[in-house]
């Protein structure tokens, strides 16, 4: 059995299919596996790709929340909860089992949830149902004083599971007057208060929401920043994220320290590492022999494809000692052997090398 369960559940976020009176039951599919002393059930509706309301959702629902389950074929139980009631029907041997379902929602539910502004489709409604939402936690969230409260956002927090609880820890870690909207990312992100803590200690206090959600959708937490400060990286918070989008390791540190680079700053390494310049990239450079060739001639003979073949080319053509910046100059204007030769016809003898950057560049 799949276990999409964030996905599939906001996918019903952008459903529209209207079930808005309670006599509007919903017919579907499912499916049950034993899972850490619970039963894990799939529900889904399928229809056809062309069918807005498709969808699947999955709950671990305990044994006792169900009314009349047993093992066998044919059976039939069921889950009652204030949004409304699930009658399973099907066969169930050794907890793994499927067959059909029927959701109806609880008409005083759905006109609770009217009066407050909350119009739910019965698939956001069955979403209530499985996550066992009540009006008074509706209630609760409206009066937590969140302007931007919108079906949508009730949809996330109740798919989500946001406590009371959880709200306060957040508002007490410093974001007292934080958005629904950011409230939820903080949630989907596994957001905590510890985490909060732990990223001021290397971005500072005034960390704001949004680049709080960035560093953990990132993965970007206090062993990070601590093995980078060991090896000499204090980084600020915008460093951290570029370090981490671009997938900047202490490993990756490590061997570049290794290939001999030297006054290997922060923007140096993430320009290196932008360029996806290896160990073995700086060792074939240096076989080209150009000597101690600088971090920002490796970066440019990457951007450029100044390679040993690229090299010898040109040495071949004529111009054996050519210089590093020149074979970049060749490399930007395009210049092979097969210019050099119609160059060295058009001027009657071989052009040196600022006469072949001037040719090119008039386009002859």
């Amino acid at each position: 059995m799949k276990k999409p369960f964030l996905i599939s559940v906001l996918t019903l976020l952008c459903l529209s299919n209207g079930f808005s009176f309670a006599q509007n039951s919903i017919n579907g599919k499912w499916e049950v596996v034993p899972e850490k002393g619970t039963l894990l059930f799939e529900l889904r509706k399928q229809l056809n790709a062309s069918d807005r309301d498709n969808w699947n959702m999955n709950e671990n629902i305990s044994k006792e929340s169900l009314t009349g389950y047993n093992q066998g074929d044919n059976i039939t139980f069921s889950l009652r909860r204030p949004a409304g009631e699930i009658q399973f029907r099907g066969s169930v041997h050794n907890d793994t089992g499927e067959g059909s379902f029927t959701f109806s929602p609880d008409a005083a539910y759905v006109k609770s949830l009217k009066d407050m502004g909350f119009d739910l489709t019965g698939s956001e409604l069955l979403l209530f149902a499985l996550k066992n939402q009540t009006i008074q936690y509706v209630t609760t969230m409206k009066s937590q004083g969140f302007e931007d409260l919108t079906k949508s956002n009730l949809i996330a927090l109740t798919a989500l599971e946001v406590t009371t609880d959880y709200i306060q820890s957040i508002k007490k870690a410093g974001y007292a007057d934080i958005p629904v909207n950011q409230l939820i990312a903080f949630k989907a992100q596994s957001i905590t208060p510890e985490y909060i803590s732990g990223i001021r200690e290397f971005a500072g206090k005034d960390i704001s929401t949004n680049e709080i959600i960035t560093f953990a959708a990132l993965g970007i937490d206090t062993k990070y920043a601590s093995e980078m400060s060991k090896l000499g990286y204090d980084l600020s918070g915008d460093d951290l994220i570029s370090f981490k989008s671009m997938g900047i390791t202490p490993q990756y540190i490590s061997e570049m320290k290794s290939s001999g680079i030297k006054d290997l700053d922060s923007d140096k390494l993430i320009q290196l590492k932008a360029q996806n310049i290896t160990p073995e990239y700086i060792k074939s450079c240096r076989k080209m022999g150009f000597g101690d060739v600088s971090t920002d001639d490796i970066v440019q003979m990457k951007i450029f494809n100044v390679d040993k073949e690229y090299v010898d080319r040109i040495k071949a053509a004529g111009y054996p000692d050519i210089s590093l910046e020149q074979l970049i100059q060749f490399r930007i204007f395009k210049i092979d052997e097969a210019f050099i030769k119609k160059a060295t016809e058009f001027d009657g003898a071989k052009p040196d090398v600022d006469r072949l950057v001037q040719l090119k560049a008039v386009g002859k």
